[in-house]
């Protein structure tokens, strides 16, 4: 479970060996083994004490913007593995077996844009034919993707980026056509989201680094030490290449249980002055709960059927595993 504190001046300490979170309303226990994570999404105070039971516990808090990108993350500072793996990650780094994990986390990627698209074919049967048209495509640029395997570079990188580019503006177009007038959006948007659509997927997607972040450290990797997007400064880069294949169960979270959900959620957004838009408190209280269940639901992928969140921890367990084998240098 992931406790979220998202009320202005909630305090989070420690009484008795749980976590204690006080408001003006209310004052609640938690035991840290109820805990998966804590995210504060508002304005908290936090104890010292209650930062290191959560170190103890293997617990990360995170601390969200408004835009619900991760500003910090608090946890244990010892990785779960021994040095010898992460010195064996600098090599593969620059290894084609790096280049090709990548690739491959690319064609896991554009396999579920292939469900996304499905799903919306259902939705919308009148698009059936252009649903049928871009599934084809994507099918294609799956063989196109896989030839692209060499050793890292910055031109091979700008080489998958430039691809990926072009699969993410058809993909958009689709989804935005196919959406209810009141969710269309003119394409992707960020740092103002200029549209409620774009605004539950970029906070959707923020949350879901945090959970891929925390699967890399609990494999005993450095999340900072990508292989595509290896010289971006002061970011966890190889978060960003882990989370390609997991960036279309948001999008089809948003789709499945915002735009078609059962609940109105159109006032879960604001404008914000300078045009752009937010995920409102209301829209936080109802929608990151929603947001971990889904992602504690069960889905069968990659041939075994187990929870979202344990999927993307087997993914790292398994980077972790081919690093190691792959790289004979210590």
């Amino acid at each position: 479970m992931q406790l979220v504190l998202n009320t202005h001046g909630l305090s989070l300490k420690v009484k008795d060996g749980l976590f204690r979170v006080s408001g003006k309303e209310a004052v609640r226990d938690i035991s840290p083994e109820q805990l998966s994570s804590i995210a504060i999404t508002s304005p908290c105070l936090i104890s010292s004490a209650a930062i290191v039971l959560a170190a103890e516990a293997d617990i990360p808090i995170h601390i969200y913007d408004r835009y619900g990108d991760a500003m910090a993350c608090l946890r244990s500072p010892y990785f779960e593995s021994l040095a010898k793996l992460r010195r064996k990650q600098v090599y593969f780094s620059d290894s084609k077996a790096g280049a090709a994990w990548v690739i491959k986390q690319f064609d896991r990627k554009t396999m579920g844009q292939i469900r996304v698209a499905k799903f919306l074919g259902r939705k919308r049967p009148a698009l059936k034919p252009e649903m049928l048209k871009l599934c084809s495509r994507f099918e294609q640029e799956r063989l196109s993707i896989n030839k692209k395997v060499d050793l890292p570079s910055m031109k091979w990188a700008s080489s998958i980026m430039g691809w990926e580019g072009q699969i993410a503006r058809v993909y958009w177009q689709f989804i935005s056509q196919s959406v209810p007038t009141i969710w269309t959006f003119a394409g992707r948007s960020r740092r103002p989201a200029q549209d409620a659509f774009n605004t539950a997927i970029n906070y959707f997607y923020g949350m879901l680094y945090a959970m891929v972040e925390t699967a890399l450290f609990g494999a005993g990797l450095d999340p900072h030490l990508g292989i595509l997007h290896a010289d971006e400064y002061d970011r966890p880069t190889l978060a960003y290449d882990l989370i390609e294949p997991f960036r279309p169960w948001v999008d089809l979270f948003v789709l499945d249980k915002i735009v078609w959900g059962k609940a109105d959620f159109t006032d879960a957004f604001e404008e914000l002055d300078n045009g752009g838009f937010w995920l409102s408190k209301s829209g936080k209280n109802q929608l990151i709960p929603a947001f971990n269940e889904w992602m504690q639901s069960n889905i069968r992928w990659q041939g075994r059927q187990m929870r979202r969140i344990a999927h993307i921890h087997r993914a790292a367990a398994e980077l972790a595993k081919t690093i190691d084998l792959t790289v004979e240098r210590p």
